[in-house]
């Protein structure tokens, strides 16, 4: 039997993405007092904790860093005891030629002081710290009240706007302004979007919880059509924050004490009915900051997008592998069909007396004419 030769093919080398990796800044502001920039910043910290997603917090709010104190306790309690604060940052490199796997390895950042704005010349060259910070993971900054001008001087400074249009870019912004809805604060949303003429991103945030006299519900909010227009200009997003609807001594508990919203809801002094409460508002807060498509949902909350898109990819994962299955046995098969045919016929012997001898004996002895 003749045997055909199988002709090997070297599997190709791995492709190895060497695509910079992106980060984000995200401002959460609101400019006005009493917008709940506080609770919703809060949420976002809490979800990205609790994502196990690489972030670094910076609390601009030099009077009472309250998301610092509750997310990054040692750090912020390091500043207003005046010692040196460290922390470690997650660092990315790039995979080598021939490797399929991405390093990660952490360096330590030390702070002095507690960056904020207030218009000092010494804060702004502290500010700067915040790109080098980016350049390795992403950054969350809640922003106080009433330093715009100072936030928008140190974003001419550093050529913000060219920075987010050269091309060789790889951190994005985002401003989260929180509203609630009434004229001067959504003027103030105006001032922050024109600032830079459209091209800081923002999310307008109307929390539902922030105190105001807009009926939501009647089309209060935005009558003219002025705000939405806006937006429509430039693309951008709006999303509704929910009402945190619990009862008012567990609220100022967890706020005053600095307790993270996880910690609260897995402790033993919060009431049965605080504690469902606490989680439905955290779902649906979670769920509309994740809408955004700029902040990672909170694990214990996954979307139903989510888990749809979870389910399609292991069908499809599912019915890939039964595929190369059918598609192996069927090479196999095929095999089997050119083995057989490259077989050498065997010699078939005719016995004295068949018909077959017989008939050859007759037409041997036929006289020819």
């Amino acid at each position: 039997m003749t045997k055909k030769a199988i002709k090997t093919v070297k599997a190709p080398d791995p492709v190895i993405d060497t695509t910079p990796k992106r980060t984000s800044i995200g401002f959460m502001l609101s400019e006005k007092g009493g917008m709940g920039k506080t609770t919703v910043a809060l949420t976002a910290a809490e979800q990205m904790t609790a994502a196990n997603h690489p972030f670094f917090l910076i609390d601009a709010d030099a009077s009472t860093p309250n998301v610092g104190l509750t997310y990054r306790k040692a750090m912020y309690e390091g500043f207003r005891n005046g010692t040196t604060v460290t922390e470690n940052l997650d660092l990315q490199t790039v995979s080598r030629k021939n490797s399929t796997t991405t390093k990660k390895k952490e360096a330590v950042l030390t702070l002095q002081e507690q960056i904020t704005f207030t218009g000092n010349a010494d804060d702004y060259f502290l500010a700067d710290q915040i790109f080098d910070i980016a350049k390795q993971q992403d950054v969350l900054i809640v922003m106080p009240s009433q330093v715009a001008a100072y936030l928008n001087r140190w974003i001419e400074q550093n050529d913000v706007v060219g920075m987010l249009a050269d091309p060789d870019n790889t951190i994005d912004i985002v401003f989260f302004f929180i509203t609630n809805g009434t004229p001067e604060s959504l003027e103030l949303f105006v001032e922050s979007v024109e600032a830079s003429q459209g091209k800081i991103p923002h999310v307008l945030v109307k929390n539902l919880g922030a105190p105001t006299n807009i009926r939501w519900e009647r089309g209060g909010f935005d009558p003219d059509g002025r705000i939405q227009a806006l937006l429509d200009k430039y693309g951008f997003q709006s999303i509704f924050f929910p009402e945190m609807l619990i009862a008012p001594e567990d609220k100022n508990k967890i706020l005053s004490e600095y307790i993270p919203f996880s910690e609260a809801i897995d402790s033993n002094w919060i009431p049965f009915s605080t504690n469902r409460r606490l989680k439905k508002w955290l779902r649906e807060a979670s769920l509309a900051l994740w809408s955004t498509g700029l902040i990672p949902y909170h694990p214990d909350y996954i979307p139903e997008a989510v888990l749809i898109a979870e389910a399609e990819a292991e069908a499809a994962l599912k019915a890939a592998e039964e595929a190369e299955a059918a598609l192996k046995i069927a090479q196999a098969a095929a095999e089997a069909v050119v083995s057989e045919s490259d077989a050498e016929p065997e010699t078939s012997e005719v016995k004295v007396g068949s018909p077959v001898a017989l008939a050859d004996a007759f037409f041997d002895d036929t006289p020819e004419f």
